[in-house]
């Protein structure tokens, strides 16, 4: 077991808000994850994934506005993210073979969307050491799991844009 945070965490807000959350006590705990409630006595078995300051396992809640899965969130919903996502479902790629891929990605957008996608643990980032300088990303199995739904709304997408575009033209433009 891996004891990952400890201290206190605080969300900024975002999209305006200027409401702060007060900062809530987690405390992290890397395992398998299980169903059943836990407790702190609890966690010195290897079923404990997260604990709250109740020692508790936090139920995640993306429309609770404090709640820390409204980055993950966020970072799935990016249509950049999904389309990076998409482009390397196959196997590892370079920087500029994705930016080929994702057209119309700019160089700074990819670097960034790249970055959280690692930090996320969605991607990993190989750097190889030789001359040229390579780095390969590459999808962990955390970013296969998120495959399957991401092809989902690129599928929907497209099979459903005729529609769209056609409700577009129907409405009248928002001044």
């Amino acid at each position: 077991m891996r004891l990952l945070n400890e201290a206190s965490q605080s969300v900024t807000p975002t999209h305006g808000s200027d409401q702060v959350p007060a900062p809530v006590p987690v405390k992290l705990v890397v395992t398998p994850a299980t169903d059943s409630v836990v407790t702190k006595k609890s966690a010195e078995r290897e079923d404990v994934e997260r604990l709250d300051a109740n020692n508790r396992i936090p139920s995640w809640d993306p429309f609770d506005r404090s709640c820390l899965s409204r980055d993950l969130f966020d970072t799935i919903g990016d249509k950049w993210a999904m389309l990076i996502l998409l482009s390397i479902q196959d196997g590892p790629l370079r920087n500029g073979e994705i930016r080929e891929k994702v057209q119309g990605i700019s160089p700074k957008v990819l670097t960034q969307r790249l970055g959280v996608l690692v930090e996320d643990g969605l991607v990993t980032r190989t750097s190889h050491h030789q001359i040229p300088p390579r780095v390969d990303y590459e999808l962990t199995e955390l970013g296969e799991s998120v495959i399957e739904p991401v092809k989902g709304v690129y599928a929907w997408t497209v099979s459903h844009m005729d529609k769209v575009v056609a409700s577009r033209t129907q409405q009248p433009k928002a001044s």
